[in-house]
């Protein structure tokens, strides 16, 4: 598929108290993997803690050292419960408009299964003290649902001691290419600073395996789905 770098995200079940939490943080730190631990706005599995993993090669490479890393955290007591392994934007494997999107997510090859899809994060910073705060929240996560996005938050970080949030908001683009999906991150972009919030930073990826993205149920829920539950 590609030789590229990749970033993958094991999420495990079971690790939410404090205790199992920083159990696992000591755990991957000792093997030099990133810890965060990520709560949902909504859904059905709202507290995520998690593992990041980096590195370059093939593709399926990268899953085997993903299923490697699982059978490590089971070995260890923890439950993995979903492999997300994501490229970024300018990798080949990414599809450069919609009718090749379609075509990949229909290949036969491991990821298809799974599913592919682009994902958007803009860091937003959000004083909860502030005068409206309460509403700006409200209207941050409308203009979210709008666009096919979220709201999400690191359980154990503000922002460098000025007492503000840091919220992500995180948008999801199935079937399309590139073009699309960069115009409606650009739309949603927009209706944030239309907002006056403050967006910290701005990421693209494309999700190349997603092995559970049931785990996220209730959370995102694209126009298409709203629609067919009317």
């Amino acid at each position: 598929m590609t030789d590229g770098g990749f970033e993958a995200h094991l999420t495990v079940r079971g690790a939410d108290d404090p205790a199992s939490a920083a159990r696992l943080e000591r755990w991957s730190a000792a093997r030099g993997w990133k810890f965060t631990h990520i709560v949902l706005a909504r859904g059905r599995t709202p507290s995520q803690p998690m593992l990041t993993l980096r590195g370059r090669g093939p593709y399926e490479e990268q899953l085997r050292v993903c299923r490697r890393a699982s059978e490590a955290l089971r070995g260890a007591g923890f439950r993995p419960v979903r492999v997300k392994i994501e490229v970024a934007p300018w990798e080949p494997v990414v599809p450069r408009c919609d009718a090749q999107a379609r075509l990949l997510n229909g290949a036969g090859d491991p990821g298809r299964q799974a599913g592919r899809y682009f994902e958007h994060h803009l860091k937003v910073l959000l004083d909860p003290l502030g005068p409206g705060a309460a509403a700006t929240l409200d209207a941050l996560t409308a203009a979210a649902v709008a666009h096919d996005a979220h709201v999400s938050w690191n359980a154990r970080r503000t922002h460098g001691g000025t007492g503000r949030q840091e919220r992500f908001v995180t948008q999801r683009c199935h079937g399309v290419g590139l073009p699309t999906a960069r115009a409606r991150l650009t739309a949603l972009t927009r209706a944030v600073r239309e907002l006056s919030v403050e967006i910290a930073e701005t990421e693209e990826e494309f999700v190349v395996y997603d092995s559970n993205a049931a785990i996220d149920d209730g959370w995102i829920i694209a126009a298409r789905d709203r629609e067919a539950r009317r």
